[in-house]
């Protein structure tokens, strides 16, 4: 899924999602304009990659019941 961006109440709303394979995230970033206006492609990918590995990891680490 190519990211999503979206203007909301003056907002900039950037949907995105990743996968490992086997389990999908999806999640947001808000940024007002200026911030968006200032951010690079490749900060707001670190920042969606950060977001994902801490949600892998709170996944992983969740016990399975075995």
């Amino acid at each position: 899924m190519e990211d999503i961006i979206n203007q909301v109440d003056g907002k900039v709303q950037v949907i995105f999602e990743k996968t490992d394979g086997t389990a999908v995230f999806r999640d947001a970033l808000w940024f007002t304009q200026e911030e968006y206006d200032l951010t690079t492609p490749e900060q707001i990918s670190t920042m969606q990659q950060e977001r994902y590995d801490n949600w892998l990891a709170v996944v992983s680490a969740m016990p399975t019941g075995e």
